[in-house]
Protein backbone atom coordinates (compact mmCIF):
# COMPACT_ATOMS: atom_id res chain seq x y z
CA UNK A 1 0.00 0.00 0.00
CA UNK A 2 1.09 3.90 -1.05
CA UNK A 3 1.20 6.15 2.07
CA UNK A 4 1.87 9.87 2.22
CA UNK A 5 4.16 8.51 5.38
CA UNK A 6 7.11 6.47 5.55
CA UNK A 7 6.15 3.00 6.27
CA UNK A 8 9.01 2.24 8.68
CA UNK A 9 7.24 6.03 10.95
CA UNK A 10 3.71 4.20 10.86
CA UNK A 11 4.69 0.41 11.82
CA UNK A 12 7.30 1.86 14.49
CA UNK A 13 4.78 5.08 15.73
CA UNK A 14 7.81 6.99 16.24
CA UNK A 15 8.01 10.19 13.53
CA UNK A 16 10.82 11.05 11.66
CA UNK A 17 11.17 15.00 11.36
CA UNK A 18 9.56 15.27 7.98
CA UNK A 19 6.45 12.79 9.28
CA UNK A 20 6.65 14.89 12.30
CA UNK A 21 6.56 18.22 10.33
CA UNK A 22 3.03 16.65 8.36
CA UNK A 23 1.20 15.95 11.23
CA UNK A 24 2.33 18.85 13.36
CA UNK A 25 1.32 21.03 10.41
CA UNK A 26 -2.40 19.61 10.35
CA UNK A 27 -2.15 17.84 6.84
CA UNK A 28 -2.71 14.79 8.31
CA UNK A 29 -3.64 13.52 11.72
CA UNK A 30 -2.46 10.91 14.79
CA UNK A 31 -5.57 9.10 14.18
CA UNK A 32 -4.78 9.16 10.43
CA UNK A 33 -1.41 7.21 11.80
CA UNK A 34 -3.32 5.22 13.14
CA UNK A 35 -5.84 3.98 10.45
CA UNK A 36 -2.13 3.59 7.97
CA UNK A 37 -0.95 1.54 10.74
CA UNK A 38 -3.84 -0.96 10.67
CA UNK A 39 -4.39 -0.94 7.25
CA UNK A 40 -0.56 -2.02 6.57
CA UNK A 41 -1.28 -4.42 8.92
CA UNK A 42 -4.10 -5.57 7.17
CA UNK A 43 -2.48 -6.11 3.96
CA UNK A 44 0.22 -8.41 5.22
CA UNK A 45 -1.93 -10.54 7.57
CA UNK A 46 -5.13 -11.01 5.49
CA UNK A 47 -5.66 -12.67 2.50
CA UNK A 48 -9.18 -10.86 1.67
CA UNK A 49 -7.54 -7.59 1.42
CA UNK A 50 -5.40 -8.35 -1.18
CA UNK A 51 -6.60 -5.56 -3.08
CA UNK A 52 -4.13 -2.97 -0.81
CA UNK A 53 -1.07 -3.67 -2.48
CA UNK A 54 -2.27 -1.73 -5.09
CA UNK A 55 -4.06 0.74 -3.08
CA UNK A 56 -3.35 4.20 -1.67
CA UNK A 57 -4.03 5.92 1.01
CA UNK A 58 -5.49 9.32 0.46
CA UNK A 59 -7.44 10.92 3.73
CA UNK A 60 -9.12 10.18 6.47
CA UNK A 61 -12.04 12.50 7.69
CA UNK A 62 -13.62 12.09 11.20
CA UNK A 63 -16.62 13.44 12.67
CA UNK A 64 -18.28 12.60 15.98
CA UNK A 65 -19.60 9.58 15.31
CA UNK A 66 -17.70 8.42 12.48
CA UNK A 67 -14.79 7.63 10.28
CA UNK A 68 -14.52 8.17 6.13
CA UNK A 69 -11.36 7.14 4.94
CA UNK A 70 -10.77 7.75 0.87
CA UNK A 71 -8.71 5.23 -1.12
CA UNK A 72 -7.19 5.34 -4.72
CA UNK A 73 -8.25 1.43 -5.56
CA UNK A 74 -8.98 0.07 -9.26
CA UNK A 75 -11.72 -0.02 -10.80
CA UNK A 76 -12.44 -3.87 -10.17
CA UNK A 77 -12.13 -4.09 -6.27
CA UNK A 78 -16.03 -4.60 -5.60
CA UNK A 79 -17.45 -2.03 -3.67
CA UNK A 80 -18.40 -4.98 -0.90
CA UNK A 81 -14.59 -5.42 -0.37
CA UNK A 82 -14.73 -2.01 0.98
CA UNK A 83 -17.36 -2.46 3.01
CA UNK A 84 -15.68 -5.25 5.28
CA UNK A 85 -12.27 -3.35 4.89
CA UNK A 86 -14.34 -1.00 6.93
CA UNK A 87 -16.21 -3.06 9.11
CA UNK A 88 -12.95 -4.83 10.07
CA UNK A 89 -11.09 -0.77 10.34
CA UNK A 90 -14.36 0.37 12.76
CA UNK A 91 -13.56 -2.84 14.95
CA UNK A 92 -10.10 -2.42 15.49
CA UNK A 93 -10.31 1.24 16.47
CA UNK A 94 -13.85 0.94 18.28
CA UNK A 95 -15.77 3.23 16.12
CA UNK A 96 -17.84 2.98 12.52
CA UNK A 97 -15.52 3.38 9.71
CA UNK A 98 -16.23 3.41 6.27
CA UNK A 99 -14.05 3.42 3.38
CA UNK A 100 -15.05 4.56 0.04
CA UNK A 101 -12.99 4.78 -3.52
CA UNK A 102 -11.80 8.01 -4.72
CA UNK A 103 -13.42 8.93 -8.11
CA UNK A 104 -15.64 11.97 -9.30
CA UNK A 105 -17.83 13.79 -7.24
CA UNK A 106 -20.74 12.54 -7.94
CA UNK A 107 -19.89 8.98 -7.42
CA UNK A 108 -18.35 9.59 -4.06
CA UNK A 109 -21.80 11.40 -3.01
CA UNK A 110 -23.41 8.15 -3.70
CA UNK A 111 -21.28 5.59 -1.93
CA UNK A 112 -20.95 8.33 0.97
CA UNK A 113 -24.88 8.63 1.57
CA UNK A 114 -24.95 4.55 0.62
CA UNK A 115 -27.24 2.26 1.26
CA UNK A 116 -29.84 5.45 0.32
CA UNK A 117 -29.60 6.53 -2.89
CA UNK A 118 -29.65 9.69 -4.47
CA UNK A 119 -32.36 11.48 -6.61
CA UNK A 120 -30.62 14.20 -7.93
CA UNK A 121 -27.75 16.72 -7.32
CA UNK A 122 -28.44 20.51 -8.47
CA UNK A 123 -26.19 23.89 -8.09
CA UNK A 124 -27.38 26.74 -6.88
CA UNK A 125 -25.17 30.03 -7.57
CA UNK A 126 -25.45 32.37 -4.90
CA UNK A 127 -25.30 36.19 -5.33
CA UNK A 128 -22.22 36.44 -3.60
CA UNK A 129 -20.51 34.15 -6.25
CA UNK A 130 -20.54 30.62 -3.81
CA UNK A 131 -21.91 27.67 -5.13
CA UNK A 132 -24.16 25.59 -2.76
CA UNK A 133 -24.52 22.00 -3.61
CA UNK A 134 -28.15 20.68 -2.77
CA UNK A 135 -28.34 16.43 -2.74
CA UNK A 136 -32.05 14.86 -2.71
CA UNK A 137 -32.73 11.55 -1.27
CA UNK A 138 -36.22 10.53 -0.77
CA UNK A 139 -38.07 10.63 2.40
CA UNK A 140 -37.76 6.82 2.70
CA UNK A 141 -34.67 6.60 2.00
CA UNK A 142 -33.90 8.90 4.77
CA UNK A 143 -33.77 6.08 7.61
CA UNK A 144 -31.10 4.29 5.87
CA UNK A 145 -28.54 7.37 5.67
CA UNK A 146 -25.07 5.94 7.43
CA UNK A 147 -25.38 8.60 9.75
CA UNK A 148 -26.84 12.14 10.75
CA UNK A 149 -27.52 14.52 8.22
CA UNK A 150 -25.99 17.10 9.53
CA UNK A 151 -22.46 15.13 9.93
CA UNK A 152 -23.23 13.64 6.32
CA UNK A 153 -22.94 16.75 4.96
CA UNK A 154 -20.18 18.05 6.90
CA UNK A 155 -18.31 15.18 5.11
CA UNK A 156 -19.29 15.61 1.98
CA UNK A 157 -17.81 19.53 2.42
CA UNK A 158 -14.84 18.51 3.45
CA UNK A 159 -14.03 15.65 1.07
CA UNK A 160 -15.36 17.75 -1.61
CA UNK A 161 -14.43 20.99 -0.44
CA UNK A 162 -17.40 22.33 -1.88
CA UNK A 163 -20.74 23.16 0.06
CA UNK A 164 -22.96 20.35 0.47
CA UNK A 165 -26.32 20.48 1.75
CA UNK A 166 -28.47 17.09 2.18
CA UNK A 167 -32.44 17.91 1.23
CA UNK A 168 -34.97 15.04 2.45
CA UNK A 169 -38.14 14.97 0.36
Amino acid sequence: MKIPLDIICVRSGVLCPRCRRLVDSGIYTQREVEIMRYLLELEEQDTSFRFLKDATYVKSYETNSMILTVLEVSSDVPQSALAKLGRTLGAKMNTKVRVIRKSDPKNMIVQVVAPARVQGVNSVWTPDGDVQHIIRISRYDARLLPAEVNELELLLSMILNENYKIKVQ
